[in-house]
């Protein structure tokens, strides 16, 4: 077994409204780390993560259950946490316990009561966090929408790191800001192949990342020394 250094160890509570996929989003990174050879489902009671029967029967997470994935030389340890207010005291133990955090958020339900109490909490211990939006693919996906209220009530300092190409049936792939690379899944959604930002999409690209420049540059000053002189930010 490969010991890793305090450095390479991340501990990251997964966080949000009960329903919003967190179990869902944990069976996806084992399976795409190899760390397991099967995609694990809740609805059809194979999860590697809601394991006791009474978590099979609701079909949802009751206890923090542990699961630990190596990606990139380093060694990390996701804590999937109930998102119902009947096992809450269960969640923020697992959230104190953490130094992270991965809010999940519905693209069709939006921020939800378990969502705000769940980063609340993470904000208060001073966790940095990530969101990811889920559901893209679901009836009623509308990730402006969620995007708008998640700076309205999580957090005014959210800004996407990647954009969604279509939602709903048309959801497709995704654009990295960063890269200004698109990546569209093939028609099993098990695969992921690299394509040219669509046409269509450009300029809202160029705006988002534009606005994730300003984000990053804005967090430091000698980054933001650097936007004025250049005028822009390198990808690194």
């Amino acid at each position: 077994m490969r010991t890793y250094s305090e450095a390479d160890i991340r501990d990251v509570a997964l966080i949000g409204h009960g329903g919003a996929g967190k179990t869902s989003l944990g069976e996806a990174i084992l399976y795409d780390t190899k760390s397991v050879t099967r995609l694990g489902r809740v609805d059809d009671e194979s999860s590697n993560l809601d394991t006791e029967p009474e978590e099979k029967k609701r079909k949802g997470t009751i206890n923090p259950h542990v699961a630990a994935v190596e990606w990139q030389k380093s060694k990390i340890n996701f804590i999937d946490t109930s998102g119902q207010g009947d096992f809450l005291v269960d969640t923020l133990v697992a959230i104190a316990a953490a130094d992270s955090a991965l809010c999940v958020v519905s693209a069709s339900d939006g921020v939800q009561v378990y969502t705000e109490k769940t980063w609340e909490e993470a904000n208060a211990l001073g966790l940095p966090r990530m969101i990811f939006i889920n559901k893209m693919d679901r009836e009623r996906a509308d990730f402006a929408g969620v995007l708008e209220q998640i700076t309205r009530t999580l957090s005014e300092k959210a800004v996407p790191v990647v954009l969604p190409i279509g939602q709903e049936a048309g959801f497709v792939g995704i654009v990295d800001l960063v890269t200004q690379k698109a990546y569209q899944f093939s028609e099993d959604g098990r695969e992921v192949v690299p394509s040219g930002v669509p046409a269509a999409m450009a300029e809202e690209v160029a705006a988002a990342r534009e606005k994730l420049i300003e984000s990053i540059a804005a967090s430091n000053d000698e980054l933001m020394a650097k936007f004025f002189d250049a005028g822009t930010l390198t990808d690194a």
